[in-house]
């Protein structure tokens, strides 16, 4: 039987905790390929993803708590408490916490299956190299603008 409340706190959360946790919290493989909902923990000062594009899923994240900035595209922007970032398949972008205090965010996605990927990298050695991780998932990272963005922040990642 499935869950019927799922308790603050509860659930299985994987990631640095000095970096992007994630708290997986409706998982496609168990309630159906619709959508998938993840809720990510950011540490302050911390990436929480390289500089991506995936071709098959659509992304929206809404801010809970704290600041978050989203490079989308070629713009950047802060999003905060109450704002909801729009991550449409086949656009590059990531986001990342600059502030000196933690932020959480809700992350949907749909269709779902792209939180599989979340669970390979917060599991993969730190020696894994990313790319023929992603790749089965329709992903591909960009390290060197991933490089530039912490750089320009001051960021940590993973």
């Amino acid at each position: 039987m499935r869950t019927q409340i799922l308790r603050a706190g509860e659930g299985e959360t994987l990631g640095p905790p000095l970096g992007c946790r994630d708290r997986f919290l409706v998982d496609s493989k168990e309630w159906g390929p619709g959508f998938a909902l993840v809720e990510y923990l950011l540490a302050p000062h911390s990436l929480g993803a390289p500089m991506h594009v995936h071709t098959r899923e659509e992304e929206f994240s809404f801010v809970l708590e704290g600041q978050i900035w989203a490079q989308l595209g070629a713009e950047e922007h802060l999003a905060e408490v109450g704002d909801l970032v729009f991550k449409p398949r086949g656009e590059w972008h990531t986001f990342w916490n600059a502030s000196d205090r933690p932020a959480r965010v809700l992350e949907i996605i749909a269709p779902g299956g792209l939180e599989e990927m979340y669970r390979l990298i917060d599991t993969a050695s730190e020696d894994e190299e990313l790319g023929p991780l992603i790749a089965p998932y329709g992903c591909e990272a960009d390290m060197t603008a991933t490089k530039a963005i912490i750089e320009k922040h001051g960021l940590t990642f993973g």
